[in-house]
C-alpha cells in the first residue's frame, strides 16, 4: 500500500473517512456499491484499530492522528466526513455511514452535475 496524504487525492477523488473505534468488530459490506464508488471517483478510509480502504492507499499512523484531530467529531464514538474533489469537507456527521445520503449528496454537487452532463 502506498502512503499518502489527502492532498495527493485532491482533484482526483472524493473521499469518505469513517472514524470508528469499534470498526474492527463490525463487518463492512460495500462491494455492492463498488460501481457507484467508481462512477463518483469515491474512495473510503475506515480509521479504527485497523485501517481499511477500497484503494491501495494508506495513511501513516501519525497522519491518521492529524486526520482525527482535523475531522473527527470528538463527542462521538463514531463519525464520518465527506471530502470533495476540491479537498474541502462537505459533510461531517455522527454515527454510521449512510451511503444513500452520501451518494445523493455527491450527486447534488456542481462538479458531479457537470460530470453527469458531460457523460464522465
Amino acid at each position: 500500500m502506498e502512503k499518502i496524504i489527502l492532498e495527493d487525492l485532491k482533484w482526483k477523488n472524493r473521499i469518505v473517512i469513517l472514524f470508528d473505534d469499534q470498526a474492527d468488530k463490525k463487518v463492512f459490506e460495500f462491494e455492492h456499491l463498488e460501481e457507484d464508488f467508481k462512477e463518483r471517483k469515491l474512495v473510503y478510509f475506515i480509521l479504527g484499530e485497523n485501517f481499511q480502504s477500497n484503494s491501495n492507499f494508506t495513511f501513516s499512523p501519525e497522519y491518521q492522528k492529524v486526520l482525527r484531530s482535523r475531522y473527527q467529531i470528538l463527542s462521538s464514538k463514531n463519525s464520518w466526513v465527506l471530502i470533495g474533489l476540491d479537498g474541502g469537507a462537505k459533510v461531517k456527521k455522527e454515527g454510521d455511514l449512510d451511503w444513500e445520503f452520501i451518494l445523493r449528496t455527491i450527486d447534488s454537487m456542481p462538479m458531479r452535475q457537470s460530470e453527469i452532463r458531460d457523460g464522465k
